[in-house]
């Protein structure tokens, strides 16, 4: 019930909006509205969306507050929140009573907080460009447009813009966290080294924070604890290095000079690999140190995980529907540019910026230059270490028996089966890089394996220019001498043929699962993890379809980020899990460990 009223409340504030703000609904969001049929993701965009452009002057009437209230309630429902308490303190030197740490994730998914600190801009109205990912829209469109208003209640009464380096105290509002301070970070120009001043000015915003946080209430359990975002780090070009280093050094002296602080916890919460490295090498030479365990901490406890379970212990047979958001979690996240810098450097000079870019036809300088990215990646995807993430699907699969699992994904990677997998429970409809193809299609068989390119070709890619100096190594169709590519759905030429048997072993199993005996029929549960909207119509749709229309004995699980971890809210036969699928599947298999 309390999902068809969240719906039912997000129609009628995204209604109320655009009625009564038309000149906000432009560009994307005039085409994805008029289209009516929308589905949760695409309201709650549209609804964030004219939030976060929304001034602060224009009122909302109580009841659309109300509606919108319901609706961010019902998302944080479907959410996974980190409690505070579960995030390890660092090991080294202690300092005094506080417990620093370092957590790599979503700052708004904290929970038992007192407080985030939110990188503002001197307005302190939130951001009003939805492109944006800045900190400051993240946090605001979580929190609601209560925060909006009460930023514009406090500008008003100040009459001026907010100071660099200074701190204000807002309500969470929607938020996990019971407060949000704001502090305003030097801006500098892109490429430019920081000044003394600008240098003062990041120290002075740790130090405001602090203080700020000092007067505020504990929470029920006694303690304090204080979420600091990397300030000035994004939009206003901060050096991250340097920025880190302020952070540490600054809280760590203002710890040690305040040994009465009724602060229990402060955590440095990062959003990138490339900042999370740099906090620990920063850390390290505080004497600060990780812990060597890699494990995430367990979820929060909801409804909707708890839903997710009981379907997980009740079902006798497993469907692993796995997207780009599975190999991200793992790391081989598609869209870094911090992965891509680090691994293929010398293709940067052509504009590329993610392995993303590279899907498809274009038209490289030269074959031995194409090839030469292309082994990169065959030989880096090859040598990519072993997930704990699919040691924990594997260990999923395995209680359900023999027979009872089947894998589909639309990686071409082979991550499942390189992680002990059995080849014969998977099912790749997009293809794999471990064959070749011609991309003529001269004949049908013309697919061979990569690996024997792969390893002819390796000792002839110069480690600097990244270019394949040999040109006897560009792969040629032994048949007819023409063009090979990556046997992967990239173009129309894809062939189809060395995956028609996984494609036969997927349908009789979808037949065999579906099909009702004489007693019973199975109950199945489809685990779809990080399956977005670049290519619904492989996993995504069919995956809807299947549970919609096998008569209630078969549920759908989604988890991941943004779309690809929402469910409609009144589709009663799935649930939509928000948050880091590694963590999520830790929980789900903790839980069916214990069934």
């Amino acid at each position: 019930m309390e999902s068809r009223n969240a719906t039912v409340a997000l129609s009628n504030a995204i209604e109320y909006l655009v009625e009564t703000y038309p000149e906000l609904v432009s560009g994307h969001l005039a085409s994805h509205y008029s289209s009516g049929d929308l589905e949760t993701y695409q309201q709650l965009d549209i609804l964030r969306s004219i939030l976060c452009v929304r001034p602060p002057t224009a009122k909302l009437p109580a009841k659309i507050l109300d509606d919108i209230v319901l609706v961010l309630r019902q998302e944080q429902e479907h959410k996974v929140l980190t409690p505070s308490s579960s995030i390890p303190e660092l090991s080294g030197e202690t300092q005094g009573s506080v417990k620093i740490k370092l957590w790599k994730g979503d700052i708004t998914s904290l929970a038992e907080v007192t407080a985030i600190v939110n990188a503002a801009n001197s307005q302190m109205l939130g951001c009003f460009r939805p492109e944006h990912k800045c900190i400051d829209n993240v946090i605001h469109a979580a929190a609601g447009p209560g925060l909006r208003d009460e930023c514009g209640r406090l500008m008003e009464e100040q009459k001026m813009e907010e100071p660099v380096g200074t701190a204000k105290v807002t309500k969470g509002y929607c938020l996990p966290a019971e407060h949000v301070i704001h502090t305003v970070g030097p801006q500098l120009g892109r490429g430019r080294a920081p000044s003394e001043k600008q240098t003062e000015q990041l120290r002075s915003c740790y130090i405001s924070c602090l203080e700020a946080a000092e007067k505020l209430p504990p929470l029920e359990d006694g303690r304090k604890v204080l979420v600091f975002c990397c300030i000035s780090t994004g939009l206003f070009a901060f050096p991250q290095a340097l920025a880190s280093k302020i952070a540490v050094s600054t809280v760590l002296d203002w710890v040690q000079s305040h040994p009465a602080t009724t602060i229990t916890d402060v955590i440095f919460d990062v959003f990138s690999d490339a900042d999370y490295e740099e906090y620990v090498k920063v850390l390290a030479t505080a004497n600060l140190l990780p812990p060597t365990s890699t494990t995430l901490p367990l979820p929060l406890p909801n409804a909707t995980l708890q839903l997710a379970s009981t379907w997980l212990k009740e079902a006798d047979t497993l469907i692993i529907s796995a997207g780009a958001g599975l190999s991200a979690s793992t790391g081989l996240d598609y869209t870094s540019t911090t992965l891509f810098s680090r691994h293929f450097p010398a293709f940067l000079q052509y504009g590329f910026r993610r392995l993303y870019d590279l899907f498809g036809p274009y038209n490289w300088p030269s074959p031995q230059i194409k090839w030469g990215y292309y082994f990169t990646h065959l030989q880096m995807v090859r040598s990519w270490p072993k997930s704990p993430v699919y040691a924990s699907l594997l260990n999923l699969a395995n209680t359900f028996g023999e027979g009872n699992v089947h894998v589909r994904t639309s990686n071409v990677d082979g991550m499942f089966v390189r992680n002990g997998f059995p080849a014969e429970v998977v099912s790749t409809p997009q293809g794999q890089y471990r064959i070749l193809q011609c991309v003529k299609n001269c004949r049908e068989d013309a697919t061979f394996l990569s690996e024997d390119f792969l390893d002819a070709a390796l000792p002839f890619i110069d480690p600097k220019t990244q270019v394949l100096t040999d040109a006897s190594k560009v792969p040629l169709c032994k048949y007819c001498g023409g063009d090979m590519f990556i046997c992967v759905r990239a173009a129309d030429w894809f062939n189809q043929r060395p995956f028609t048997e996984g494609e036969c072993r997927w349908k009789q199993f979808r037949r065999q699962s579906l099909a009702k005996g004489e007693e019973r029929r199975n109950n199945v549960v489809i685990l779809e993890l990080g399956v977005g909207m670049s290519t619904p119509g492989v996993l995504r749709w069919p995956n809807e379809d299947l549970a919609g229309r096998a008569g209630g004995n078969v549920k759908l699980i989604r988890v991941g980020l943004d779309a690809s971890g929402c469910v409609d809210w009144d589709f009663e036969l799935g649930v939509g899990i928000q948050g880091d699928i590694a963590q999520v599947i830790r929980g789900l298999a903790s839980s069916r460990d214990h069934a």
